[in-house]
């Protein structure tokens, strides 16, 4: 073993755990916490709802692509490099993203795009570097991701007023510079063509090379499995953040109420990530999950405190089964280049379904005979078939674990 890889294994677990949250802060908060700016971003420029709502949707967008290119990247310049890139990336785009419409749009494809391949080397990183503690890591990574969120969320309108909402944006490139100077000093591993150079005879480079490339993802039943369950729970969640004020409402609940219910929805999920580190059983993980989808969705027609129940249970649930789905991913196989491969397809089909969900639940009642009641009840149907690809996905890494 090449003395560069035995240096990547005696980093300090506490500055990496320091690392990993610090990666996991930017994989949300500069996204999320534009949405509270749209009316001041409207009144500056004078644009209209459609334009603010692509600051949305573009994300989503980038984050299929972004996740279906980073395997390849990290191959060919090493998670080192990757790493660098992607944030130096994410802090020019954030730097210069306020700066004209134009520039928004464009710097949110990039904002996008790098947090898409941020997303995907964050697995391949635990799983190169701590492989035997996937599950804990993963739990930290997902509750800073929606901890700094929720923060983020709520300061950004103090901020603008004090700040101006332009120089607010900007200073989402904050942390961004920061993963970027911790992956330039921290001993990461190097390419994986000169890793394999170092450790196998030459004349076995290309054999192990072609075996390794041999099972391609779309062969793979497991990749299908944690892909269809990471589109799943993606597409019901980013659906719920959509249409719950609406859902909300139409369960005789004011406007105002259900934009705080929407908060309660959001905010609840930070202490379900401690969830999948602190059991370690998936099953009951999983059962866990899909109680909280039922009570969830049943609770709605109880009145008030039904509502309360209904954003309590999705809102836990959304966010467990989320950290759920990651830990599946990082935990997945021993071998790092499987765990990017399906990180990077797992991710890049979830988000590209994950962007139609919102689209499809505003249209469904429209059309359904009995509006909202009725689409809830596709709702559940969609619950219903995520529970089962979990438990797929669950199995069929158990059995991998048994070989």
């Amino acid at each position: 073993m090449s003395e560069e890889i035995k240096d990547t294994k005696k980093i300090n677990s506490t500055i990496f755990l320091i690392f990993v949250i610090v990666i996991s802060a930017n994989l949300r908060m500069s996204l999320t916490a534009v949405s509270p700016l749209f009316p001041t971003i409207q009144s500056s420029w004078s644009v209209n709802g459609a334009f603010t709502s692509l600051l949305v949707t573009i994300p989503l967008l980038c984050f299929a692509a972004g996740a279906t290119v980073t395997p390849a990247i990290v191959r060919r310049i090493g998670l080192k490099s990757t790493l660098i890139l992607m944030a130096a990336l994410l802090t020019g785009a954030s730097l210069v993203r306020p700066t004209t419409p134009l520039l928004l749009i464009v710097g949110t494809v990039f904002v996008g795009l790098s947090i898409a391949c941020l997303n995907v080397a964050l697995p391949i990183l635990i799983a190169t570097l701590r492989p035997q503690d996937a599950t804990k890591l993963t739990s930290y990574y997902s509750l800073s991701q929606s901890l700094f969120s929720a923060i983020a969320s709520a300061a950004v309108i103090p901020s603008a007023a004090f700040f101006g909402w332009q120089s607010t944006l900007r200073l989402f490139a904050i942390p961004a510079l920061v993963v970027a100077i911790f992956a330039a000093f921290l001993p990461l591993p190097a390419r994986r063509e000169e890793r394999e150079q170092e450790q196998e005879p030459a004349a076995d480079i290309g054999t192990t090379r072609e075996a390794k490339n041999r099972t391609s993802v779309f062969r793979d039943p497991a990749a299908w499995l944690l892909a269809g369950f990471m589109a799943l729970q993606s597409l019901i969640f980013y659906s719920l953040s959509t249409w719950l004020p609406s859902i909300f409402e139409h369960f005789d609940a004011s406007s105002q109420n259900a934009g705080f219910l929407l908060s309660l929805f959001q905010l609840i999920g930070i202490p379900a990530a401690l969830l999948v580190s602190l059991i370690p059983n998936q099953k009951i993980i999983l059962g866990l999950n899909a109680a909280g989808y039922l009570v969830g969705l049943a609770a709605l027609p109880w009145g008030t405190a039904g509502l309360w129940i209904a954003a309590i249970g999705l809102g836990f649930t959304a966010a467990l089964i989320f950290t759920q789905a990651m830990a599946l991913i990082t935990s997945s196989s021993p071998d790092p280049d499987v765990v990017a491969a399906r990180s990077g397809f797992a991710q890049a089909v979830g988000y590209l379904i994950a962007a139609s969900g919102p689209v499809i639940f505003g249209w469904l009642p429209t059309v359904l005979p009995g509006g909202w009641n009725s689409t809830l009840w596709v709702f559940g149907a969609v619950m219903v078939v995520t529970i089962f690809l979990g438990a797929g996905a669950i199995s069929r890494g158990s059995a991998q674990s048994a070989l």
